[in-house]
């Protein structure tokens, strides 16, 4: 599997990469005013049509499919205005659960019946931290909640580099006991760079997670309940659904 990491040019690219075509533009009002004092990660959110036609217009709204199948969820996000924001739909109601200000995706997990789902998350900008940040739903949309992961101690230095480990594997058995895999790549003699995998464990959901241990090699294919979700188009109806529930 091919490795991937973060470095401060792939974020400023990134950001880049989701803003419009003249991308020199100042954040608009709208966006900006989006993320208020006290919001927090999973709380339930109410968000302005005038922000959706914005994340409409930048193409930074995206859907999910599992297996093929369009889930009932959409993520907007544009690290350089605003962050990260599932949509979720349940019992024909919309929810926006903001993820964190400057936030963008790495990779969503779910469980074939949509009871959990997972969303990994990093930050998209300089400036509001280094680590994962991790939305947790249970109960079919039900129920959010937020975490975080904290990257390797050991990159916590000044010759890091600021590279961020890539997540590479994610899976948890039906007691909730969990495995999480990443990877970076940390200076070596010379000019060189070696690879260091890193695998961290949960026992409660994901709720908590251990830190970071160093492990050799990137182990087989993680078993579990989850199934990794595909990011595609923003499907027009589910579009059409979220803006005819929003002022």
């Amino acid at each position: 599997m091919r490795t991937v990491f973060y470095k401060v040019l792939a974020r400023l690219l990134l950001m880049i990469s989701l803003l419009p075509v003249n991308g020199l533009t100042k954040a608009t009002p709208e966006a900006a005013s989006l993320w208020q004092p006290g919001w927090q990660c999973g709380q339930a959110s109410t968000v302005s049509r005038a922000f959706l036609n914005a994340l409409i217009k930048n193409n930074a709204l995206h859907g999910y499919a599992l297996n093929g199948v369009t889930l009932p969820l959409l993520i907007g996000q544009n690290p350089a205005e605003s962050g990260a924001i599932l949509f979720a739909k349940r019992n024909n109601v919309w929810q926006a659960y903001p993820i964190a200000d400057g936030s963008a995706v790495l990779a969503a997990y779910s469980t074939p019946s949509l009871n959990r789902v997972t969303v990994f998350a990093t930050w998209g900008r300089e400036g509001p931290g280094t680590d994962y940040i991790v939305l947790q739903g249970k109960n079919q949309l039900s129920d959010f909640s937020c975490t975080t992961v904290p990257l390797p101690a050991e990159l916590n230095r000044p010759n890091w580099g600021n590279s961020y480990p890539g997540l590479h594997g994610f899976n948890m058995d039906a007691q909730g006991r969990g495995t999480l895999i990443t990877a970076a790549y940390l200076p070596a003699a010379g000019n060189d760079e070696r690879k260091q995998w890193y695998q961290y464990s949960s026992n409660d959901w994901g709720s908590s997670w251990s830190e970071a241990r160093k492990i050799p090699a990137i182990p087989a294919k993680l078993s579990g309940i989850f199934q990794s979700l595909t990011d595609i188009p923003a499907p027009a109806w589910l579009v059409k659904s979220l803006l005819a529930s929003t002022p």
